[in-house]
């Protein structure tokens, strides 16, 4: 069955420092990846298996890039999830953040470099083994995301979220994206990966 769009156009109007016109824009992008991912895996239902192999095939190929739109579909999902500020961290998640950086300041102070660091997705998770909070970096939404991490908060850091208010100052657009997350979201991801 075929992935629905998702509408996320409650966060027009309701945003600190993020424009509905760069909002409008990135809801775009998010719906090219529904639609590419939709695409991906109808041909792959159709395509001749029989025929792949490493070296090259059509099937393997739309194997190697499905989860560019995948990933890109549900990170976007998810970022646009948890904006909208909202109450504050749960005891949960500060504890987390204090056994993992020390304060919840310094927290913040990590995922704004990550986010510095290179373009791409910042996505704080839970360590499935340890249950640590960490600040991981994905690039091209597929590489470089950890086995056995639940994201529990996802920055979208890629221009395409910010040029239209920021241009290319990337770090007054994390530090808006701080004033903006949906706390009630962040924390009820946090509470599931406990149980």
């Amino acid at each position: 069955m075929a992935k629905e769009i998702r509408s996320f156009k409650h966060l027009l109007g309701k945003l600190d420092g993020i424009s509905d016109p760069q909002l409008e824009a990135h809801f775009g992008l998010y719906e090219g990846y529904v639609k590419k991912l939709n695409e991906i895996e109808e041909k792959l239902e159709k395509t001749d298996k029989g025929l792949t192999n490493y070296s090259f095939g059509e099937f393997s190929e739309l194997k190697r890039r499905h989860c560019v739109p995948y990933n890109g579909t549900y990170l976007h999902e998810m970022y646009f999830e948890n904006l909208i500020s909202t109450e504050s961290p749960s005891p949960q998640f500060e504890n987390l953040a204090k056994a993992a950086f020390g304060s919840v300041d310094n927290w913040k102070a990590d995922v704004k470099a990550t986010g510095l660091a290179v373009p791409g997705w910042v996505v704080t998770c839970v360590e499935t083994t340890t249950g640590k909070l960490k600040n991981v970096q994905i690039m091209e939404h597929h590489i470089g995301f950890p086995l056995n991490h639940v994201p529990v908060l996802v920055m979208d850091t890629w221009e395409h979220a910010f040029f239209l208010d920021f241009k290319a100052n990337r770090g007054a657009y994390i530090d808006v994206f701080f004033k903006n997350i949906n706390w009630s979201v962040v924390n009820a991801r946090v509470t599931q990966c406990a149980k």
